[in-house]
């Protein structure tokens, strides 16, 4: 695989579900879409998961509901990346803090996730 996924500017390829949580079911877990040509912005991307590469749609961190979107699939790419944002700071403290977003991120999505099979 040539193509490179980082934060940027991407254009759907085909229709592309946004997800609220990093997984394919429910169905009720799909909140819209991009449609094939359509422009969208990626925030943060994940290491690939069960064969899906997932990329942030969603600008908010913090309090608002993440959005998620699979950049890659099975190894066909969904998006196709146009230019990528220019991290505003290039120092270690700043890479150390969004490792650590994209952890909290993944074990909030897997406690979540437990907490349904309850």
């Amino acid at each position: 695989m040539n193509e490179q996924f980082e934060p940027g500017d991407y254009t759907a390829i085909g229709e592309l579900n946004i997800r609220v949580q990093m997984k394919t079911d429910p169905a009720t877990n799909i909140v819209g879409r991009y449609f094939n040509g359509e422009p969208f912005k990626v925030y943060e991307v994940y290491p690939e998961l069960n064969g899906i590469l997932w990329g942030r749609v969603s600008s908010n961190t913090g309090d608002g509901q993440l959005r998620f979107v699979g950049l890659r699939v099975n190894n066909h790419a969904k998006a196709r990346m146009h230019n990528a944002s220019q991290p505003e700071t290039n120092d270690d403290l700043a890479k150390a803090i969004s490792a650590l977003t994209s952890a909290v991120t993944l074990l909030t999505t897997a406690v979540r996730e437990l907490a349904q099979r309850k």
